[in-house]
């Protein structure tokens, strides 16, 4: 819809509340700016006000096609993104760089916070959560679909072939997603049998953490990190967090035959490879793992990279780079949660084989054979844990906080307050003075009809309002057509 026909719409909406208000209260439009009730909006110049469309908090933000789906998605669209990273940029860019200079933008970034500080605020953290997923799907818009049930996967065109309920609680650009609602310090748990099952039908899924922040106890933001496991990671994610870790060591080694076999062996617990010489295709000749990277660090997945890319370096070509150096640390099995998931140590053994060499078939028997399948037992990662992972990334931190959406009002307040506040205040002041018109009962003073012809002004209002925001933004060289 363009601007043009949007204005259009609204005018004709405007005119059927004046022909309302006419027929309700016998006046003329010429009359209705006569009236007024006293306004809700403060005078108090040390207390910010911003005024939002208000939409409906529902579940069917999840469900492709409904109305509430393309409402929301109005908004969203604007934001721009094809990743939950990327989309936190960008609005992260209008609310705390506040570099944005559109106003469909600005106001689709203001609804997103102002939607999860609703949800957060007003929901417990299950039905939060559930609403969440929803959001998200119609954050992502497009194909992006919450899944609830097996009959949703069907209509998504998921496979269903899977036994237990599905683990996928919603899919974004064609990517699995188990999202989990959470406190700074709660476990991330599930069920280690149905996520056994969906690998039957299903080559990954990711885990996405938002992890609600606090200010002085009131909800300030929500930080956003993500693991994925496939089946050839399985036993990486699904058993290596829980080992307990024994002191680091030290391995010096002097030959490339011999690294690739320490490698090979000792690879997934390593935790820094040092080179003489500058590694090929980097600027680097030391690589340490750590969750917070920066120059001189790499991720869990950036140093497994390195390790296949040694084990396929030419020994003539490796042994330049000698002298080596590998920082490792040393895990035990034994009475830890991997031991309660998968049983003996040969068999955890076997299965990680399975997993890293390709073969489903044999992964997916093996597991069967765990206590975690056959017992429909539980894994639940610390949060520490879980940013041990070798998948781990941080995805990004949103602020949701009010003072944000009064911060970022104020911020860009020039262009917000000659066309989004004159619309909106007007349109909350109609709709809460209609309201009171059709549900108070009439008193000798006449208040039930003041109601009513303050609706009729606040229409007008309304109107002025639009078409003003019009022009200004269709005469704007950023406007879109």
């Amino acid at each position: 819809m363009n601007n043009k026909e949007y204005q259009q719409l609204l005018c004709e909406e405007l005119d059927r509340y004046f022909s309302l208000v006419e027929r309700e209260l016998g006046v003329k439009k010429s009359n209705a700016g006569t009236a007024s009730v006293e306004s809700q909006v403060t005078n108090n110049s040390d207390e910010v006000k911003y005024f939002l469309p208000t939409i409906k908090i529902t579940e069917d933000w999840g469900k492709i096609g409904s109305k509430d789906r393309e409402i929301i998605e109005k908004f969203t669209r604007n934001i721009g993104g094809s990743t939950l990273a990327e989309k936190i940029a960008n609005i992260n860019r209008v609310i705390i760089n506040r570099t944005a200079t559109g106003i469909p933008q600005i106001l689709g970034s203001m609804v997103v916070i102002e939607i999860l500080n609703a949800v957060l605020r007003e929901f417990t953290e299950s039905a939060g959560g559930f609403i969440f997923e929803g959001f998200l799907a119609g954050l992502f818009g497009a194909e992006a679909v919450q899944i609830r049930d097996v009959g949703d996967q069907a209509e998504a065109g998921e496979a269903t072939e899977a036994a237990g309920k599905p683990i996928t609680d919603v899919v974004l650009g064609g990517r699995e997603y188990s999202l989990k609602l959470l406190g700074q310090t709660t476990e991330v748990k599930g069920s280690f049998k149905n996520m056994v099952e969906h690998f039957r039908v299903k080559d990954h899924i990711i885990y996405l953490d938002a992890r609600r922040t606090q200010v002085d106890g009131n909800l300030s933001g929500l930080e956003f990190g993500e693991f994925t496991v496939t089946r050839e990671n399985f036993m990486q994610v699904c058993m290596d967090p829980f080992l307990k870790q024994v002191i680091a060591k030290s391995e010096a080694i002097e030959n490339a035959a011999e690294l690739k076999a320490f490698l090979a062996q000792n690879g997934s617990a390593a935790k820094e490879i040092r080179f003489a010489k500058k590694f090929p295709g980097s600027n680097a000749k030391v690589f340490t793992y750590s969750r917070k990277l920066d120059e001189i660090r790499v991720s869990g997945e950036d140093l497994v990279n390195i390790i296949k890319t040694i084990q396929k370096m030419p020994d003539e070509e490796l042994q330049e780079l000698a002298p080596y150096r590998v920082m490792y640390s040393q895990s035990k099995f034994e009475k830890t949660k991997a031991e309660m998931l998968f049983g003996t140590f040969t068999l955890a053994m076997a299965i990680k084989d399975a997993s890293e060499s390709g073969d489903t078939e044999k992964l997916l028997s093996l597991l069967e054979a765990t206590p975690g399948y056959k017992n429909s037992l539980q894994f639940n990662f610390t949060r520490k844990q879980v940013e041990s992972i070798v998948s781990f990334e941080e995805v990004g931190t949103l602020q949701i906080s009010e003072e944000v959406l009064k911060s970022t009002w104020q911020a860009y307040g020039e262009i917000l307050s000659t066309t989004i506040e004159p619309i909106y205040k007007a349109l909350n002041e109609f709709n809460s003075n209609i309201n009171s018109f059709f549900t108070e009962e009439q008193s000798d003073d006449g208040n039930r009809k003041q109601y009513g012809l303050a609706a009729a002004t606040n229409a007008k209002d309304l109107k002025s309002a639009t078409d003003n925001a019009v022009k200004q933004i269709t005469a704007s060289p950023d406007a879109s057509e």
